[in-house]
């Protein structure tokens, strides 16, 4: 037990010296701008889905859903202009906004929407359903 006091002491001091005797140290930083984007509207603030490849951009009135890749907006969703901050579910599909003024918290359930071009395939139901069964039935 002494001996770990002694241990905890001595690394109070090194410690203690190291900040008081060191002297200044700065480094250079590099930067490079990768990629500016537009937007159809002014931003206040932005979320990052986990892995990088879709910001989400609170703007003024809407909220842009930008693809990092290819520096388009994907989607744009209208606001109310008294949101203030945005933040992002782990899982990338609930967005969360504050209005400070009304003291207000909002949550949102984002969903991707992907168009599949199915040529001159059958097609079984509606043909402007949400969801359409493709049958291949040339397919051998």
């Amino acid at each position: 037990m002494k001996n770990l006091m002694f241990r905890k002491t001595a690394l109070f001091f090194a410690v203690f010296a190291l900040l008081c005797f060191a002297g200044n140290v700065s480094a250079n930083a590099e930067w490079e701008t990768l990629k500016s984007i537009s937007l159809q509207d002014t931003p206040k603030d932005i979320a990052v889905s986990n892995d990088g490849t879709t910001a989400y951009i609170l703007c003024t009135k809407s909220i842009q859903v930008v693809s990092t890749l290819s520096g388009k907006t994907t989607s744009s969703v209208p606001v109310n202009e008294n949101f203030t901050k945005i933040a992002l579910s782990a899982d990338g599909e609930t967005v969360y906004l504050t209005d400070s003024k009304n003291k207000q918290l909002t949550v949102m359930e984002f969903s991707q929407v992907y168009d599949i071009e199915i040529g001159n395939s059958a097609v079984i139901g509606k043909k402007d359903a949400k969801v359409n069964l493709v049958a291949f039935l040339d397919y051998q």
